[in-house]
């Protein structure tokens, strides 16, 4: 598995049942990296969605913020700020990567500092297994091999939809 050492953003391979040493002298433990809890990224858009109660959506994105196992990245929560506070777990990214940045949808646009921040915790963060948001332009960003590319993440390990879907996911899964 790819992974990024937390303490100098070194992209290194772990091999599975093994421990490496970095070069910045961090011990990477594969057992407590691959095995952390699964967790999804949420949008900004589930948050406002769920905050203001959308009549459409709201719902939906409410009972996401409570059965998932959720985080945000602090670009998202600034932008939901100041009005939003909750015991969400935060993701600090500290910078996105150059290639990243250079990432441009379908529609010729370029996503957002906080579509973005996701995105590059999805990278360096090896428990994060997917992305939650209604943004139409994400899917685009994100499933078009960027993270499968530059992870060890799979097309089947990593899930980006909307939150119905993720109810809808995980209800299908509960009854298997």
């Amino acid at each position: 598995m790819r992974i990024t050492c937390p303490g100098c953003k070194r992209r290194l391979r772990l091999p599975k049942g093994r421990n490496v040493h970095c070069v910045c002298g961090r011990e990477l433990v594969y057992m407590r990296l691959a095995h952390k809890e699964k967790r999804y990224l949420v949008d900004a858009n589930v948050l406002l969605y769920a905050r203001n109660r959308d009549p459409e959506r709201g719902r939906d994105c409410e009972r996401v913020l409570v059965v998932a196992k959720i985080a945000v990245t602090q670009q998202v929560l600034d932008e939901v700020r100041p009005s939003y506070e909750s015991s969400i777990e935060v993701y600090r990214v500290k910078e996105i990567a150059p290639k990243l940045r250079e990432l441009w949808t379908d529609d010729s646009k370029q996503p957002s500092l906080a579509d973005l921040s996701l995105v590059q915790a999805a990278l360096e963060n090896p428990e994060i297994c997917g992305i939650i948001t209604y943004d139409r332009d994400f899917k685009a960003i994100a499933t078009r091999g960027f993270i499968r590319s530059q992870s060890s993440k799979s097309a089947d390990d990593f899930w980006v939809g909307t939150a119905k879907e993720y109810l809808e996911k995980t209800k299908k899964s509960e009854r298997r």
